[in-house]
């Protein structure tokens, strides 16, 4: 899927920047200066050639007072007097940390397609499937184009446009066949281990589900998902074995190490890059934020070589 999508990108390039980056084999670092004209050459080589990988644009904005702010806004024509012609591909803003509850105290328009940099797998992939596909599909066939008709904010909307065509594209994995068959949940609490089976068994997926404790597993999971919400394990199980590092961390470790063919995912309710690359060392393949869009992660699962 990476092969079918052309990247330009404007923002940092460090950290978990790069690490995103990475997930391309087509992409073009863009400054202020040089940004239009790529526009401008990616769309006439995509209407000269249809058949070209996707072109899209990426603005990075690691900081809610970044300069560079300003000019992602003009990319924007309802916002902008005078807006570029970016509105000619599919293009969207990637938020830092420091972005976290923007909506309440630091609003961007509705207008915008706004992501943070860790719903990468729930919901950045999902979104540049559906710009791939549809270059090559019939709009009349597009699962929004109806909803378009109702009055609602372009946020809304756009939410409920990509949960149809990710509904439609889970649809046609089902009937061919899922390639993920069988997941093990690990969790503290019973609640969350029923919130995870529940969401996966809708989706025709077997569920096993266990404690951080429990290291004699016999199963041979397609996905594991880590999900620590409270830790009361913590305590007893230095107290055993005078463990000093990150449990959830060890934890990682070990179901990696356990189970080497499956694609594990962790959930955090508050991702931070240092903490997703400590995990991504340990041996994670996905980082998922709470609340996240579980049909999301599939999607990806289905559509793009994760790592």
């Amino acid at each position: 899927m990476s092969d079918s999508i052309s990247i330009g990108w404007f923002g940092p390039t460090h950290n978990q920047w790069d690490w995103i980056l990475g997930h391309f084999r087509q992409v073009t670092l863009l400054t202020e200066r040089n940004v239009e004209d790529w526009i401008a050459s990616q769309s006439q080589a995509s209407h000269l050639n249809p058949a070209n990988s996707t072109p899209v644009l990426i603005a990075a904005i690691e900081s809610r007072f970044e300069p560079a702010l300003d000019f992602v806004k003009s990319l924007d024509p309802s916002v902008a007097p005078n807006p570029t012609n970016a509105m000619s591909m599919p293009w969207c803003v990637l938020l830092g940390d420091d972005w976290v509850g923007h909506r309440r105290t630091y609003p961007l328009p509705e207008t915008m397609q706004t992501f943070y940099w860790y719903e990468w797998y729930d919901r950045v992939f999902p979104w540049l499937v559906d710009q791939s596909h549809v270059r090559t599909s019939n709009p009349s066939n597009n699962p929004g184009a109806s909803a378009n008709l109702r009055k609602l904010s372009p946020r809304v909307q756009r939410l409920i446009d990509a949960s149809l065509s990710m509904d439609n594209r889970l649809r046609c994995n089902k009937s061919n066949g899922n390639s993920i068959k069988m997941a093990l949940v690990v969790t503290a609490t019973a609640t969350t281990r029923q919130l995870w089976c529940d969401a996966l068994t809708r989706q025709a997926i077997q569920c096993v589900a266990t404690t951080p404790e429990n290291d004699e597993l016999w199963a041979n999971p397609d996905m594991l998902v880590v999900d620590i919400e409270s830790e009361p394990w913590i305590v007893r199980e230095r107290q055993q074995t005078g463990e000093n590092e990150c449990t959830r961390s060890s934890l990682v470790r070990r179901l990696a190490s356990q189970f080497p063919k499956a694609t594990m995912i962790v959930a955090d309710a508050f991702p931070r890059w240092d903490t997703w690359k400590t995990l991504k060392d340990c041996g994670a393949d996905l980082i998922v934020a709470k609340p996240f869009q579980l049909p999301g992660i599939l999607d990806t699962l289905e559509n793009f070589e994760v790592h």
